[in-house]
């Protein structure tokens, strides 16, 4: 019985020393990888989305702009995290006001670039409305800026949670006030909220395809019969 307890004991002290060489050697080099990946994806945007043909495209404008915000978040919340697991650099936050800006960064430029990607998914749905839509408006050149900064300002408002129920404690940093709130709040907006709507127009946007594709083929076949 003793033998077997050792054995466990023993099993049970190596995989954790596994899980901390994994952890030492991987895991905290994560960030940085994703930074630099995410770094060479947004050169590859920036190279497609400004070429000549597509520069003037409403989706590829709104999907730029969602890739700068996903740029900024690797600089501004990957990078740091990665920069205090492996070389003890943290970013001091002394006061309340410093705690709550860290918070509304890193909720709000994720956030922001989620909403662009829902933006670009009604442009995609409006392309499939008819001309009398009052979504086509999204696709107008002139219209872009206005869209732009209505999508910042509902960003900012969806994040505003995160610095609110957020405040510095002395002793242990920036700390959740209301934990179960500020989870709750989370889960709804950032967990389903923001899928539902990006689902909901993919799935309104198949569905004016396929009448499309079906109105095409009647008139293809009322043509073949009366031809």
């Amino acid at each position: 019985m003793s033998f077997d307890n050792s054995s466990s004991v023993a099993k049970i002290s190596s995989t954790i020393t596994i899980i901390s060489l994994i952890q030492i050697n991987f895991i905290d080099y994560l960030p940085l990888i994703f930074a630099i990946l995410g770094t060479i994806g947004f050169i590859g945007n920036l190279f497609t989305f400004l070429q000549p043909t597509l520069r003037k495209n409403t989706f590829c404008i709104y999907s730029l702009i969602g890739s700068t915000f996903d740029f900024i978040n690797l600089y501004t919340n990957l990078l740091p995290n990665y920069l205090y697991h492996t070389q003890n650099i943290l970013l001091l936050i002394t006061d309340s006001a410093s705690c709550r800006w860290k918070l509304f960064a890193l909720a709000g430029v994720p956030q922001t670039s989620m909403n662009f990607l829902i933006l670009s998914l009604i442009d995609r749905y409006s392309s499939t409305c008819s001309m009398s839509s009052p979504f086509n408006k999204i696709r107008k050149l002139k219209n872009v800026p206005y869209f732009t900064f209505i999508t910042i300002m509902i960003s900012c408002i969806m994040s505003l949670y995160s610095p609110l129920l957020y405040d510095y404690t002395p002793g242990f940093g920036c700390v959740p006030t209301d934990t179960m709130g500020n989870g709750i709040l989370y889960i709804c907006l950032q967990g389903f909220l923001t899928p539902l709507l990006m689902l909901l127009f993919v799935l309104l946007t198949f569905r004016n395809m396929k009448r499309s594709r079906e109105r095409v083929v009647r008139t293809f076949f009322m043509i073949f019969i009366y031809s």
